[in-house]
């Protein structure tokens, strides 16, 4: 078999296997530590103060300073969380959704750092880093007794990672065939753990316990890793052609296909995929990604990020506030999720006209939908069984479409990306997102209620999604099973543009 570039020696075999498993394990510490506050931060009921009764823990809150005196409530919670332990009740929720946004920003400054990190020293080894001091960093804070020092120590935590969810997609995608790339990416996600993570949030007493627990799931992703080679497809770019050979032949070898090709053809194409770019030795920064061939789809990518992951955790962190239990509505966020990513990724596997650019409008179209729908009821709705029960499909659909935006948006941000900057680009969509998460503690609040319109929030959601699209269907090119690029410049075409210029005359 002639080989044309080293993605052909790809296959999907025992070694992308166990890549596959790594990832899905790692994925779910962490997906558990980004949503670790959507349980541990969710408010008790408050029933009664001083044997007077309330409907409504709004309506407790008004009587706290006055008939209660500050005095203590009777709760009654579906989680033992942080706002129960710490009395942050009323208005000591502004103080919980504080401490959720600064922890936040730990995974924004981890995606910057360990994109950078990884671009310049490989993915292993950071990802590794990132996973010990996930694991230790988690047990810290079951342990902490003051609120103040328990977002301290969650902060740092989610610094870490931020770092390693930023490099384990890029180097899953490293890793596996250009044809399974979406395939892959729909089944290893975080739509699954969701499921997973609302099982163990039900078992787990209370926020401690979660704590404990979500720090030993890292345990089994750390005694894979020292199995797994560096990206071959990383020192290849970097010029290191003996390592990269020698990985690959490791590589083949456990998937049982040794003496297909010896070690100097190996060497020679990766040698000649090397030398046929301009771009040797060269240590790129994040000023690269504002170059003109790929500005327009980096701030693409990083804008659906935002949006949807805004969207997303803007409904996951207000479950609490719409109808029917939080596992429940997370158990059930996760089956939607996990039923619409299996869907896509079969679909896309079979089908060539199911290409990226249309499986993210698609999506997008529905969580508008969903959007406006809910927005709509809440407004000129009366308040009833049947239009809560309306509104809480909406909104586990809107969060099921979204998390399969963001899948697509990243499986297309690894593939146009040349490798010298594409986990710098990829932590800027990372970064993106995380900012989503940051602020979307807070879209749910008086604040956003704009003309005292208490739905309003919905609207602004929608808006998001209009702007998504517009965004997405402009600037970027279709990627479905292309080569990824290596280098910004050197190639002796702009395929970037080509691509971009064939799919609008195609549209």
């Amino acid at each position: 078999m002639r080989l044309s570039s080293s993605e052909d020696l790809l296959v999907m075999g025992r070694y992308s296997f166990l890549v596959c498993t790594f990832t899905e394990i790692a994925m779910l510490s962490q997906l558990s530590n980004t949503m670790y506050m959507v349980y541990a931060g969710t408010p008790p009921r408050i029933l009664s103060c001083k044997n007077q009764s309330f409907a409504t823990n709004e309506e407790a809150c008004q009587n706290y300073e006055t008939h209660c005196n500050r005095g203590k409530f009777e709760l009654e919670s579906q989680f033992e969380g942080i706002v129960e332990e710490f009395s942050l009740h009323c208005s000591g929720l502004e103080i919980e959704r504080m401490g959720t946004s600064i922890q936040m920003i730990g995974l924004v400054l981890g995606c910057l750092f360990f994109g950078a990190i990884s671009d310049r020293f490989g993915r292993k080894w950071p990802m590794f880093l990132c996973l010990v001091m996930c694991a230790i960093l988690g047990a810290i804070s079951s342990l902490t007794t003051t609120f103040w020092t328990f977002t301290g120590v969650r902060t740092v935590l989610s610094f870490f990672n931020g770092g390693q969810s930023t490099i384990s997609v890029v180097f899953l995608l490293e890793n596996v065939p250009k044809s399974f790339r979406m395939l892959v990416s729909t089944l290893i996600s975080f739509s699954p753990n969701v499921i997973f993570f609302g099982f163990i949030a039900f078992l787990c007493p209370s926020w401690r316990a979660l704590a404990a627990v979500v720090s030993s799931l890292i345990l089994p992703s750390l005694c894979i890793l020292p199995f797994l080679h560096e990206s071959p497809r990383w020192m290849m770019q970097k010029g290191k052609i003996a390592e990269a050979q020698k990985a690959h032949s490791q590589i083949m070898k456990f998937n049982g296909m040794q003496n297909i090709y010896s070690a100097d053809e190996l060497t020679a194409l990766l040698q000649n995929e090397y030398d046929s770019v301009g771009e040797q030795n060269i240590n790129h920064s994040f000023k690269d990604l504002f170059k003109n061939s790929i500005f327009g789809a980096a701030s693409a990518f990083a804008f659906s990020f935002f949006s949807s992951t805004f969207i997303n955790y803007g409904n996951m962190f207000n479950l609490g506030a719409i109808s029917g239990s939080i596992f429940l509505n997370s158990i059930l966020i996760g089956f939607l999720r996990y039923s619409v990513s299996i869907s896509c990724g079969l679909i896309d596997q079979k089908y060539e006209w199911f290409n990226r650019r249309l499986s993210h409008f698609l999506c997008v179209l529905m969580t508008a939908a969903s959007l406006i729908i809910s927005f709509l009821l809440k407004y000129y709705g009366n308040e009833n069984l049947l239009i809560e029960t309306v509104v809480r499909i909406c909104v586990l659909v809107s969060c099921a479409m979204t998390s399969q935006v963001v899948i697509i948006a990243s499986v297309a941000c690894n593939e146009f990306m040349p490798t010298a900057v594409r986990t710098k680009a990829y932590s800027i969509a990372q970064l993106s997102s995380r900012l989503g998460i940051v602020l979307a503690p807070h879209i749910f609040t008086p604040f956003f209620e704009f003309f005292n319109i208490k739905p309003f929030p919905y609207l602004i959601l929608f808006g998001l999604c209009v702007l998504d699209v517009l965004f997405f269907q402009i600037f970027v090119p279709e990627t479905k099973n292309r080569n990824m690029r290596d280098h910004v410049r050197g190639n002796k075409k702009p395929e970037d543009a080509i691509l971009l210029k064939e799919d609008r005359s195609k549209a």
